[in-house]
């Protein structure tokens, strides 16, 4: 099983538990010019996971993993989300998130 299969796991009941065991030690993200420590964005997790119409989980594509980078991408409102996460050890290391409005992308017809 990859990374995707466990974080759908994961969502489908959530726990911050195991959400958080899914990153390493040292994890950082990126989400356009703000910088996460794990701590951080666990918490930005937890509130997300608390809302009962966030569904990251149903939504979110995976368009490539192997054993040194995952990268989901998924509509949010007008904008496209691209989620690329280096693994170090088997384990979420670093994360950079980024929102492109549709209108900006290549080809908006195929996130409809």
């Amino acid at each position: 099983m990859g990374i995707h299969e466990d974080f759908i796991a994961c969502f489908r009941d959530y726990d911050p538990v195991v959400f958080r065991s899914f990153h390493h030690e040292d994890f950082m993200t990126v989400r356009e010019t703000e910088l996460s420590t794990l701590d951080e964005h666990c918490a930005i997790i937890d509130e997300l996971a608390s809302k009962p119409d966030w569904d990251w989980h149903d939504k979110a594509e995976l368009v490539h993993e192997n054993f040194f980078v995952a990268e989901w991408r998924w509509r949010d409102g007008h904008e496209i989300v691209t989620n690329v996460s280096l693994k170090k050890e088997g384990k979420i290391w670093r994360t950079v998130i980024s929102r492109v409005p549709i209108a900006d992308t290549p080809n908006p017809k195929i996130y409809d």
